[in-house]
């Protein structure tokens, strides 16, 4: 083998499949990942395949990972859409916003995930419309996870599209990217051959036995021999020994570059530095931190080759991340933190990366850095990205000098973790570091505690004491609930909602009177409509009429599940569809999707849809177990018993009514023992008694039996769809109550339960408690276990007859 077109010895294989790829992506797109170990001479490919694409008439925008900004999302995409400024000004208004909000280059609603990586794709096409477009993504395996997600995104959609991705990680490092099932080339060592001509070629002047022992310590890693080689020349003949930089620090690549870094100006260290710590290269924050006349100093770099200024001038970027290395490691503490807090200065219209780099150069507890970073966290949460805002968070406890303020930091972080990012094991960790602080117990720290074991144990009681508690004694303002105060508020909603116990609902329902009317996603109105449905006036349905409308444009999947949780209850949930859907497909908010899930699932339900319902269900089901949502997969088995029902499957009925009933033991749920199949299963009566079907005796709608207004009435109404005739039953007239709560809820199932009038109580009437549907472990195996024992499209059918209402 000789030297390639572009210089390279030993790659004529590799150029040629460049060259390739490149016709390729210039005509119908193309990708190509480039694997191998550092130094093999992936960057290299990269330059010559950037060369040629230049030369081929291809417009070239380049990026690479940084590991000093791997938890800052969207940072390597950062790089790759501010080299195409005019093209995102062309992009249409809402698309620009997203990338714009998402990168934190401007204000407003989070955008959802999809949203941002439909955004970029739509930036790249817009580039490659005059001439084709080449994306160059140096150091995968250092990408934060964010913009990898993007990457990833792109590239599987560039077929038809004139674009090239062309990208290089570490083999052992890019397993995320390995498992996509994107084209690879990998990148081998050179051979004995190969690896003398290169050495042959630039260090013409050292001697053959040099040359060959230096080839032999490499082992073809081409940034090796060159390293090597350069430290054997400047050091003399005496290398020909083999002894020095054979079994000294010449054998280590990074060595060689801080020695090499070591030799340049003060002044050029403390740029290279800032370049090393700020990640994306950009030339104006740099020239922001380093003061007048502060670029000058990486002219001496330029020189020794270490780094590179792109060709417009915006941009710097490190030969190698070794070197990147070298210089923060040639630096010190106090020399970093300096860095850190000019770079800040530099970063204050970006309070993300003010706030990173301010908790970066603070070593001590300070409040004022600390609330610099939470609001940061905050700012990450509203554009969606959760893993952002927990690391923020659990930054500014650490900052945080009070301790009291610490706890909750930590609290804050755990609930987000639990709740919107689905990371049990984090939030879990997190929590045992609040519970080994002696300070007094937070909201947030009860509110968190509560919600991990309501979802992985399913023990109501002990959320529901640890809340109450945690509420008693915060003190009470004014005003609507805000804060830590609104998350523990929630929490214990879902704990009363699970339970479904009047022990459980009356203290949470003394506190409710005490708080002003709120938006319908907030807890006090969620605790309202499930406490007490009928005393929901026209104006609060309206306001949550408003709020569904607004849910198109809301990517807080936070704000998305509340206000569907709501809407769940009042015959509302299509209009939630959209939104829930996009939580799922996101996939950014692991935790938020399994909520998400059950709505979609639930409508599907209420539409006659059975076997979406059930596919939904069995999603539901399989997140819920590998995340360690257990309490959410019973919710996913009630589901999916109902939609077998329906479709008269026995089978699958009863298998998922034995999963609740399994899982719902005594030290789970108090109606545990209440789980037994009537008659004594397949054995029973004929007759099959819905119990629970309908939890509230006619003519009462009692507070704490939300599930009342469930709209199954939806699933009666997809009875004639299937062929089933089914009539109104108008047995006397409905209570006053009733009729109130029909003209407000506009529920069909509160329209039947005030129609069905009188004899009908032993069939329909509430045992005792009020189950509420997402109490998987009580309603849904009550419900759902009074199936058994025959197939059940007949009790159905019956119970339709008995329940028909028009709208």
């Amino acid at each position: 083998m000789g030297v390639g077109p572009t210089g390279l010895v030993g790659r004529e294989g590799e150029l040629a499949e460049l060259a390739a790829f490149l016709d390729l992506a210039g005509m119908d797109g193309a990708v190509l990942l480039l694997t191998g170990d550092p130094g093999v001479g992936k960057t290299a490919l990269l330059d010559a395949a950037a060369e040629l694409a230049v030369a081929k008439g291809m417009r070239v925008v380049r990026g690479s990972g940084d590991e000093y900004e791997t938890d800052i999302s969207f940072a390597g995409l950062h790089q790759l859409v501010g080299s195409l400024p005019d093209e995102l000004g062309r992009l249409p208004r809402s698309t620009r916003e997203a990338l714009e909000v998402a990168l934190g280059l401007g204000a407003g609603p989070a955008p959802s995930q999809i949203a941002v990586l439909n955004a970029a794709l739509s930036l790249f096409d817009e580039a490659a419309k005059e001439r084709p477009l080449l994306l160059v993504v140096d150091d995968l395996h250092a990408v934060d996870q964010a913009s990898r997600g993007a990457v990833g995104f792109v590239a599987r959609r560039l077929g038809g599209r004139r674009i090239g991705l062309l990208g290089a990680g570490r083999t052992e490092s890019d397993e995320s990217f390995r498992s996509t099932g994107l084209p690879e080339l990998e990148i081998a060592p050179l051979d004995d051959s190969d690896a003398l001509r290169l050495l042959s070629r630039r260090f013409a002047h050292l001697p053959r036995r040099v040359l060959s022992t230096v080839a032999h310590e490499a082992q073809g890693n081409p940034l090796a021999l060159l390293e090597f080689a350069g430290s054997a020349g400047a050091s003399g003949g005496q290398h020909g020994q083999g002894a020095g930089w054979a079994s000294g620090q010449g054998r280590d690549v990074r060595a060689l570059y801080s020695a090499r870094v070591g030799r340049l100006p003060h002044r050029t260290r403390e740029v290279l530095l800032l370049a090393a710590l700020e990640g994306s290269g950009d030339i104006g924050i740099l020239e922001a931190a380093g003061g007048p006349g502060g670029l000058d100093g990486l002219a001496p770099a330029e020189r020794d080759h270490l780094v590179m200024v792109a060709e417009n001038g915006r941009v710097v970027r490190f030969r190698h991340p070794l070197v990147r290395s070298a210089v923060v490691d040639g630096s010190t503490g106090e020399q970093r933190r300096s860095a850190h807090r000019r770079l800040a200065d530099a970063l204050a219209d970006q309070p993300e990366r003010r706030g990173d780099h301010l908790a970066r150069a603070t070593t001590a507890p300070d409040e004022a850095v600390a609330a610099v970073v939470e609001s940061a966290a905050r700012s990450s949460l509203r554009r969606g990205d959760a893993d952002g805002a927990i690391a923020r968070l659990r930054r500014a406890a650490e900052l945080s000098p009070d301790r009291m303020v610490r706890r909750r930091r930590l609290s804050q972080a755990a609930y987000v973790a639990a709740w919107v990012a689905g990371h049990l094991e984090v939030s879990h960790e997190i929590m045992r570091e609040v519970e080994g602080d002696p300070a007094a117990r937070s909201l947030s720290a009860a509110a968190t505690a509560g919600f991990l074991v309501l979802v992985t144990e399913g023990d109501a009681d002990t959320a529901h004491a640890l809340l109450m508690e945690a509420i008693e004694q915060a003190p009470m303002s004014p005003g609507p609930p805000s804060g830590e105060l609104e998350t523990a508020l929630f929490t214990l909603t879902l704990a009363s909602q699970y339970s479904g116990r009047p022990e459980h609902w009356q203290p949470l329902s003394k506190v409710l009177a005490q708080l002003p009317a709120a938006s319908p996603a907030a807890a006090a109105s969620l605790g309202r409509v499930h406490h007490n449905p009928g005393s929901l006036t026209d104006g609060m349905l309206r306001r949550l009429d408003e709020e569904i409308a607004r849910l198109r444009d809301q990517s807080d999947a936070d704000v998305v599940i509340r206000t569907a949780l709501t809407a769940s209850y009042l015959d509302r949930l299509p209009g939630c569809r959209e939104a829930v859907s996009r939580v799922i497909r996101d996939g950014g908010a692991v935790g938020s999707s399994m909520p998400a899930l059950m709505f979609v699932a639930l409508d599907d339900l209420y539409a006659g849809r059975w076997q979406p319902s059930a596919d939904a269900a069995d999603e539901l089901i399989a997140l819920s177990e590998e995340m360690g949502y257990h309490l959410f997969a019973q919710v996913g088995h009630y589901i999916a018993a109902m939609a077998a029902a329906q479709r008269g499957d026995l089978d699958a009925c009863r298998r998922h009514c034995e999963a609740v009933w399994g899982w719902s033991g005594a030290q789970k749920t108090a109606a545990a023992g209440e789980l037994r199949p009537p008659g004594g299963g397949p054995g029973g009566p004929r007759r099959r008694r819905l119990r629970d079907g309908l939890p509230a005796r006619h003519g009462d709608l009692r507070p704490g039996c939300a599930a009342a207004v469930q709209p199954r009435g939806r699933v009666v109404r997809a009875g004639p769809r299937r062929g089933r005739r089914a009539h109104r039953a108008a047995r006397g007239g409905a209570t006053a109550r009733g009729r109130a709560a029909r003209r407000r809820c506009r529920s069909p199932l509160v329209a039947a339960r005030a129609e069905l009038g009188h004899g009908h109580g032993d069939d329909i009437g509430c045992r005792g408690h009020g189950p509420v549907l997402r109490g998987g472990t009580r309603a849904a195996g009550r419900r759902a276990v009074a199936l058994r024992g025959r197939p059940c499209s007949s009790g159905v059918r019956r119970s339709a007859a008995s329940a028909r209402t028009q709208p």
